[in-house]
């Protein structure tokens, strides 16, 4: 099998994640066709040469020697536009969800394993006994099952706020250019 140039431009938070977008866009398009779909999904990301670029006053010429150095499943990625990041002070905004009337609770017991996965639960500690031992009984481990006490929401909000990310106006993803060979 051959191999093709490519030149490939994506946008990402950094070079690494600009490849992944560009890889994941070249699945989406040509598909997984066993390493030879001649896109950059077939390749790595095996350097950045951002800081060579102003040695070469045209892309053709910088492109040139990318290729020249690098071979069959090889890209090496420049950045045309740096990322700008948040600035904010604040990064995030919180959304309250107040409950309107009560919250009802219900109190639970829980039979726990090593690993703290439930194994069996009741409402009284008598029953949730009862239901550990039939279970250690029927799966001797050789490990102790504990027994704890736990409420959980029977009526009202489970919600009580949520957390997002906040953009900064001036936030942007930085332009990346992508130059190789690719296998078809």
């Amino acid at each position: 099998m051959g191999a093709q140039s490519i030149v490939v431009s994506a946008r990402g938070k950094n070079m690494r994640d600009a490849f992944n977008n560009a890889v994941e866009e070249a699945n989406d398009y040509y598909g997984h066709q066993e390493g030879y779909s001649g896109a950059i999904n077939n390749c790595e990301l095996t350097g950045d040469w951002t800081n060579k670029r102003s040695n070469y006053p045209e892309d053709d010429h910088f492109h040139e020697a990318i290729l020249d150095y690098t071979h069959k499943r090889d890209v090496i990625g420049y950045c045309t536009q740096d990322p700008v990041g948040n600035a904010n002070k604040i990064k995030s905004v919180v959304n309250n969800m107040p409950q309107h009337g009560t919250r009802k609770w219900k109190t639970v017991y829980e039979a726990v394993d090593y690993g703290d996965s439930v194994v069996a639960t009741a409402d009284t500690q008598t029953e949730c006994i009862k239901k550990a031992r039939a279970y250690v009984e029927k799966n001797p481990s050789g490990s102790a099952i504990k027994i704890r006490v736990n409420k959980i929401l029977v009526e009202g909000n489970q919600i009580c706020a949520t957390i997002a990310y906040k953009k900064s106006s001036r936030e942007r993803q930085g332009s990346y250019t992508f130059v190789g060979w690719a296998p078809c």
